[in-house]
């Protein structure tokens, strides 16, 4: 029998949302003298740009989860939201796990600095989470007086620099000499860069401090582990933190206002429980669960964590 060929998964789809509005040609209804966007593919990254004014633009970078994601309908991080907002993006959407260490992307990056792509724009933002929000730290400069807001970011992963740094294993394993190891000291030009992590979370308090300058901006978000984006989303400040954070009026003490809906939601509360059980505090842990219905509102919350705490005790009897 002959080969029989796997059925394309984007068979008889429709086009990814940045084509369709790139198709467009307009912006507020009036045509453009230059193209509204373009979409670059190489072996390891694609560029996406969709031109909606020259305001603001995004520049973009995938976090780690999307690497695999083959599907058509595909965008770059956030650009739905970017859309909303009338701000313009470049996405780089990444196909390979390796922290965007590729000289090809370099000479990119540069090349459109060099072509003064960067310059339309009144204002440029650099964004992503974990993998991507290294990238946004270590390009920034690409940009003089960009605003950077990095989620949960690895400064770099050079073993020499950072040789307490066991996880993401996939990334320690590229190439991390030449250009841009070291996000870490390439933020002196940015305006302001903003790095929102949790700081009970030792890798990532680490990798944020070293960081320093006037320019940087610490927003902790407790007891969240490495999924900043993803609590911020749940707990439905992440739209607020990042528009405040484009416009360059949040503040540490801003943040931590808006961060106290966090109460609201069980994995604030799991968070907690966990980190004062990881240290022995077992009599916190039960104010944790005594206050947690009160606090949060949730009736069923106080016996989910009560369950919580006794795996948590049973795992250590095993051990």
């Amino acid at each position: 029998m002959g080969k029989i060929d796997k059925p394309d998964p984007n068979a008889g789809k429709m086009a990814p949302p940045w084509l369709r509005e790139m198709r467009k040609g307009k912006v507020d209804g009036h045509k453009l003298s230059r193209p509204h966007g373009f979409y670059v593919n190489y072996q390891k990254f694609a560029a996406v740009h969709v031109a909606r004014g020259d305001d603001t633009l995004v520049v973009a970078f995938d976090n780690l989860s999307a690497v695999n994601d083959s599907s058509l309908e595909r965008e770059a991080w956030g650009d739905k939201f970017y859309a909303d907002n009338n701000w313009s993006s470049l996405g780089i959407i990444s196909f390979d796990a390796n922290w965007y260490r590729d000289d090809l992307l370099f000479d990119y990056l540069e090349g459109l600095r060099d072509q003064g792509f960067f310059k339309r724009f009144k204002k440029v933002v650099f964004t992503g989470t974990s993998m991507g929000a290294y990238a946004a730290c270590a390009f920034c400069g690409l940009s003089p007086g960009a605003i950077v807001l990095a989620y949960s970011p690895q400064s770099t992963l050079k073993k020499s620099l950072v040789p307490w740094e066991k996880r993401f294993n996939r990334g320690r394993q590229q190439d991390w000499n030449g250009r841009y190891a070291d996000a870490a000291a390439l933020t002196a030009t940015a305006a302001r860069v903003y790095l929102c992590y949790d700081p009970y979370m030792e890798g990532d308090k680490i990798h944020a401090h070293r960081f320093s300058g006037d320019n940087i901006v610490h927003l902790h978000s407790n007891y969240v582990g490495h999924k900043t984006v993803v609590f911020m989303r749940r707990a439905g400040i992440l739209k607020s933190v990042t528009g405040m954070c484009v416009t360059g009026e949040m503040t540490s003490e801003i943040y931590n206002d808006l961060y106290r809906s966090r109460r609201k939601l069980p994995w604030y509360y799991f968070g907690l429980i966990d980190l004062a059980m990881s240290k022995g505090h077992w009599g916190l842990a039960d104010r944790i669960i005594r206050g947690a219905k009160a606090a949060s509102g949730n009736p069923n919350l106080p016996n989910a964590l009560k369950k919580r705490k006794k795996l948590f005790q049973d795992n250590q009897e095993k051990n």
